[in-house]
């Protein structure tokens, strides 16, 4: 029922619903080995002891999707009126540090290397759709033929929470994947999916693998630093910023639900915070100013 929740009434993804209930297996776990199996009897005082043994175990991201998953549980048993105590409003979210570090974009330099690498006509369409659209990796793994209108020049992108919207193909991304398709493909294969595997059966790809081509390809370029499907999401958003893009469109690119999200990219555009900035007391922008 919970698993039905997570789907259904919260629209998350199967990778996201999967992370969840991984995590809340392993409090389960521990919950019965101290408590007994019965989770109706949760306190915030078990829920507490549980982040503290784990403390020195978990990442950042980790104990954060935790707690998020933890949340949800709480919260069903009391809807469901299993619990008399919705002790979801007293599960505190872990402080997602990363949004105070820049984001590990590629610089345009990067980005032209590691397109010069030598490489398949498919892995090609697949770093193109990544650097030019800004999809997540799962979203890249579930494009599909019919999801392409080849004569108005759109594709329709399967995003978060069953969100479904349309978006223009750049015209050297629709050449790519036209070429893949036309080409390398198998042209007789049972899936639909844009996106095959090499070897027999020539399965589609998953978001590790596309993730996967693009780490394989990164290290083959001499690129420092690990380098995934999402940095080349990041590394599309701050692209249109360097290009005299704004963040409203940045968040249309990535097709955010909320400008909170976008808000993340502000800190790259150094050139707009720069006319934020006031000029410190008695320094020459301060003199010219009044010149």
């Amino acid at each position: 029922m919970l698993r039905r929740i997570l789907r259904d009434e919260r629209g998350l993804t199967a990778t996201t619903r999967a992370l969840y209930l991984y995590q809340l297996r392993l409090f389960a776990l521990w919950f019965v080995a101290r408590f007994g199996s019965d989770l109706t009897v949760m306190t915030i005082a078990a829920v507490d002891q549980f982040y503290v043994d784990r403390g020195g175990i978990w990442s950042t991201s980790s104990a954060r999707s935790s707690t998020i998953a933890l949340r949800a549980l709480a919260r069903w048993l009391f809807l469901t009126g299993r619990s008399t105590l919705n002790l979801s409003t007293a599960i505190l979210t872990v402080k997602d540090t990363s949004q105070n570090a820049l984001l590990k974009a590629l610089s345009g330099a990067d980005v032209k290397t590691l397109l010069s690498v030598k490489m398949s006509v498919r892995d090609r369409a697949i770093l193109l759709v990544l650097t030019r659209m800004g999809l997540r990796a799962n979203e890249v793994s579930g494009l599909t033929v019919d999801d392409f209108d080849w004569r108005a020049g759109t594709v329709l992108i399967h995003g978060k929470g069953n969100d479904s919207q349309l978006m223009p193909v750049p015209a050297d991304v629709g050449e790519a994947i036209a070429e893949y398709l036309s080409g390398q493909r198998r042209t007789k294969s049972p899936y639909r999916e844009v996106f095959l595997g090499v070897y027999t059966p020539n399965c589609p790809l998953n978001r590790s693998s596309i993730s996967m081509v693009v780490t394989y390809l990164a290290k083959r370029a001499g690129i420092v630093g690990r380098v995934g499907a999402h940095r080349l999401r990041h590394t599309a958003a701050t692209a249109v910023l360097a290009g005299g893009g704004t963040l409203e469109e940045v968040g249309q690119l990535l097709r955010h639900r909320s400008t909170h999200a976008t808000m993340i990219y502000a800190k790259t555009d150094l050139g707009a915070l720069a006319q934020l900035a006031r000029p410190w007391p008695g320094s020459t922008r301060q003199d010219s100013a009044h010149e």
